[in-house]
């Protein structure tokens, strides 16, 4: 069963208004301790933010002691943007949940890793198969290096 804060995760980023490609379209919740929702983001397109930033910046101080739940293990390389655990961390979120750990190279299970070494609880798999189908193309080619394709052929008898 996943949980209905991982669910409006997936909802955001199924539904991005625009495609964040080559970045995967991450979607994220921050649930206050009361148990509101005090942020919620989706992944810009490029050069623009990730969703755990966009939904940082939305719930600004709430995010103090509060959860993530966030479609892909954070970030937590520099890339076109700065990590984003370093972000959470500073944020004083007390735990994170995320649907699917990240097959770049250069997270490799790090921001997993980071999140843990501040004291902040991780969790992971929560709507694993659904958060890898929104970003199909992504984990193709993070994982093969080959482009995620669909051709279709056709041809007359006669040539």
């Amino acid at each position: 069963m996943i949980p209905v804060f991982m669910r409006r995760a997936l909802e955001l980023a199924l539904n991005a208004p625009a495609p964040a490609s080559p970045n995967p379209t991450v979607g994220a919740v921050i649930v206050g301790s009361s148990g509101e929702v005090v942020g919620e983001g989706v992944t810009e397109p490029p050069p623009g933010r990730h969703g755990e930033i966009v939904a940082l910046e939305a719930a600004g101080e709430g995010a103090l002691g509060a959860t993530m739940y966030v479609t892909l293990e954070p970030c937590n390389h520099h890339g076109r943007t700065p990590p984003c655990t370093k972000a959470i961390i500073e944020a004083g979120i007390a735990e994170v949940h995320y649907a699917v750990a990240d097959p770049d190279p250069n997270v490799d299970g790090g921001g997993h890793e980071a999140l843990e070494a501040a004291g902040i609880r991780v969790m992971a798999g929560e709507g694993e198969e659904e958060a890898r189908r929104i970003n199909e193309a992504f984990f193709k080619h993070r994982q093969t290096g080959m482009p995620f394709v669909i051709a279709k052929f056709a041809a007359s008898l006669d040539g």
